[in-house]
């Protein structure tokens, strides 16, 4: 028992209350007796988890930053290891049995190979790992690149520790100016506002300091942990681990930087990460986000791509329907490029360059264009994008797919997943 339990206040027999409890010890900055509290209460079930995801959403609509932070990791510890969130070895007995996402792919294990051998070469985790390592290798080799599956037991007794869970989160502090001088608020904001779909350049985005910083924290978390994804893409979400105080300083300074487009009514939504391997085909992701604003920026240096001329995004400048579902107008390529094909779509092209950030309305159809990077865990192409706002509160662009004719042949098209949260009803 350390000294964080030993303090800790008797937690009261309510859930509501030990709910409340934890928040204001969070609020008054008493983190060490906050997740002491945090880990009694997550043999409660996952009541607690569901809790801290509202309260997470709510720090986002008051603007709390700080709290948004601190509530993320406490959501992230569901994807603890016998590394995380010590940073020496601990008891296995407190992991969850599986990890909230445990399918089993080439792709993975040779990611995860690879961010472990680069941590080792920092001396960021320990000799014992170089065994994980080779076991993630052998592993690979057997399956085939399209296999997808959930670990078997005699996988599970050999990576089942360490597969899809945090095993390093480096701490990336705030730094004295994020978001670099060398770019005009004010002329940012016009060139927004003129266009009536919404879209902007941003190059030297970043400062030094908060480019390496982030640069550094992405190559580093063991957080990529979203693996559904095809051609070798990772995805890495806020409340499982990718969150730091510089990604959330960022996001402030964009706030209070132009607030003609991130207006009061457009609360900081999502922060999230992609990571592509070696090549990916063009339009393979086309999609929209559930979001008014969205704000897309590199991170990965210009030598590791093959072809400067690739590896940027497309913008189209047609919406997505109002009437589709976040299944649809998020995952359904075949149904996007159809829609995009009859209303005569017109694309903006934008090629990649580090420290690039790519701001438009969200509503906008969008994707990777094409990937040439060069092979290796170090030149995988990194994107962090922030998301803005509800789309039904969207106060800046017209609605391309109001018209008539869109809502009589389009406004069908649903799937049979459907969330209340990515809910698109307009008011």
């Amino acid at each position: 028992m350390n000294l964080a339990e030993i303090l800790a206040p008797a937690p009261p027999d309510n859930v509501e209350d030990r709910h409340s409890q934890l928040l204001a010890l969070l609020k008054d900055g008493h983190l060490d007796l906050a997740h002491a509290a945090w880990r009694a209460e997550l043999a409660t079930g996952e009541r607690s988890f569901q809790w801290a995801q509202f309260e997470l959403e709510r720090a986002m609509e008051r603007g709390d930053f700080s709290l948004m932070e601190q509530l993320g990791k406490l959501l992230a510890y569901r994807w603890r290891s016998p590394w995380y969130p010590q940073q020496t070895q601990t008891d296995e007995a407190e992991l969850l049995p599986r990890a909230p996402r445990d399918s089993l792919t080439v792709s993975k294990l040779r990611h995860d190979a690879g961010q472990f051998a680069y941590l080792r070469s920092l001396e960021l985790l320990p000799p014992q790992f170089d065994t994980t390592i080779q076991t993630y290798h052998d592993l690979a080799d057997r399956l085939h690149e399209e296999d997808r599956k959930v670990l078997s037991g005699v996988e599970r007794s050999l990576i089942g520790n360490v597969y899809n869970r945090i095993v390093h989160l480096p701490e990336v502090g705030r730094v004295e100016r994020a978001l670099s001088p060398n770019w005009s608020p004010r002329e940012i904001e016009e060139r927004f506002l003129d266009r009536g779909e919404g879209l902007v350049i941003i190059d030297d985005f970043l400062t030094p300091l908060a480019l390496e910083g982030l640069h550094r924290f992405a190559m580093q978390a063991t957080v990529w942990t979203g693996i559904r994804y095809a051609f070798g893409r990772f995805g890495a979400f806020f409340q499982d681990g990718f969150n730091c105080a510089l990604l959330l300083q960022v996001a402030e300074e964009l706030k209070a930087a132009l607030p003609r487009v991130i207006t009061p009514r457009y609360p900081l939504r999502q922060i999230w990460g992609f990571k592509n391997a070696d090549d990916l085909p063009r339009d393979v992701n086309l999609h929209a986000d559930f979001a008014a604003v969205d704000v897309n920026f590199w991170l990965t240096p210009d030598a590791c791509n093959l072809d400067p001329a690739s590896g940027g995004m497309k913008i189209y400048d047609v919406d997505a329907p109002q009437a589709w579902d976040f299944h649809t107008y998020n995952g359904r390529t075949d149904i996007i490029k159809a829609f995009l094909r009859e209303n005569h779509a017109q694309e903006t092209y934008v090629p990649y360059r580090q420290n690039r950030c790519v701001m438009f309305n969200s509503d906008l159809f969008h994707g990777t264009h094409e990937v040439h990077f060069k092979p290796g865990f170090e030149n995988h192409r990194i994107n962090v994008t922030m998301l803005y706002g509800h789309r039904e509160n969207d106060e800046l662009h017209r609605t391309l797919s109001s018209r008539p004719d869109l809502q009589s042949r389009w406004g069908r098209q649903a799937s049979a997943w459907r969330s209340h949260v990515f809910s698109r009803h307009r008011t």
